[in-house]
């Protein structure tokens, strides 16, 4: 099944052209802000993940629990609370999912890991020198559903998997920091 016919693609604001006194108090969704978001900071978070209402569709601020999409880079998270309230430019688009059989984790574990949708991303990319999707494109994806318990089961394990390798990168980058320090002392 298409990824159009369970999931409305919402791209973001164009900011250069935007109503600047609108947005000009807030912070813009960026890419870093992207990948903290896929390292699972929020995965203890309690927020619903389903009813988006049409005055969401119509924003260009992210909500925590929206999953939002990178033309730039193919990747794909789920907001977490500390990046709530931000606006989403032209690089991204929130993925609204309008259908209860999907489940926002494995649609994202699909959209990032799945090797049938990155050889139909890896075929349908445009541009020469930054290759990137397309809304369009992006809407046109051919997407297996599993059932819904399976659906839960790989996108828990997924976002598992991602905050553990934050967490081990973290910790051996502290460890470094560590060890640097003390023979930075030992040097002296």
């Amino acid at each position: 099944m298409k990824l159009e016919d369970i999931v409305t693609v919402k791209v973001g604001s164009n900011i250069s052209r935007g109503n600047k006194k609108n947005n000009l108090s807030l912070d813009t969704y960026t890419y870093e802000d992207l990948m903290n978001d896929l390292d699972g900071l929020f995965l203890d978070s309690k927020t619903s993940f389903y009813g988006a209402n049409s005055s969401d569709k119509d924003s260009h601020l992210s909500k925590a629990g929206e999953v939002v999409f990178s033309f730039v880079s193919s990747k794909a998270a789920i907001v977490s609370n500390e990046n709530e309230e931000k606006i989403i430019n032209q690089n991204f688009a929130k993925l609204i999912i309008e259908h209860k059989q999907l489940d926002h984790s494995y649609l994202c574990y699909a959209l990032n890991e799945s090797h049938s949708m990155k050889k139909q991303m890896a075929i349908s990319m445009q541009g020469s020198t930054v290759r990137k999707l397309t809304p369009a494109i992006l809407k046109s994806l051919e997407m297996k559903l599993p059932s819904m318990e399976k659906q839960k089961t790989i996108g828990k394990a997924y976002l598992s998997l991602k905050k553990h390798q934050a967490l081990a990168k973290k910790q051996a980058d502290l460890e470094e920091q560590f060890y640097l320090e003390l023979l930075k002392q030992l040097d002296q």
